[in-house]
């Protein structure tokens, strides 16, 4: 189990409250650190500025185009925040955001063990070094 000060950092973003509420909590019984969740792109942005978190959890919607803008800023944000998307199967619409520099897509519905899987795949390595 990770300790509070090696436990990786995740933000949240998303607009549907319930599905924040329900990543939140299987993110920290899997022993990472929610530090915010957020609804809106600016408040995304500002969060990431501020907190600087390791990974980014984004509930995109199908096939928006500003989807992939969110991913390229967050990432000259900082190019070391991991980011994975959810969102509803889209035809292509996997390779694209991935191109775009998500380090990772689940596809809806998912379970929560798949999340926490995925995190600790994209988790960044000093986190990883830290924890041993």
């Amino acid at each position: 189990m990770l300790n509070a000060d090696s436990a990786p950092n995740v933000i949240i973003g998303g607009d549907v409250p319930f599905l924040r509420v329900l990543l939140k909590m299987a993110i920290e019984d899997a022993g990472f650190s929610v530090i915010d969740e957020v609804t809106t792109r600016a408040d995304l942005f500002d969060s990431c500025i501020k907190k600087k978190p390791d990974i980014v959890i984004l509930d995109l919607e199908l096939s928006n185009e500003e989807n992939i803008r969110v991913v390229e800023d967050l990432l000259d944000i900082d190019p070391s925040i991991s980011i994975i998307a959810i969102s509803d199967l889209v035809e292509g619409y996997t390779e694209t955001i991935l191109a775009a520099g998500a380090r990772a897509y689940l596809q809806k519905p998912f379970s929560m063990y798949d999340l926490v899987d995925l995190i600790r795949k994209v988790v960044p390595d000093r986190r990883l070094r830290a924890s041993a």
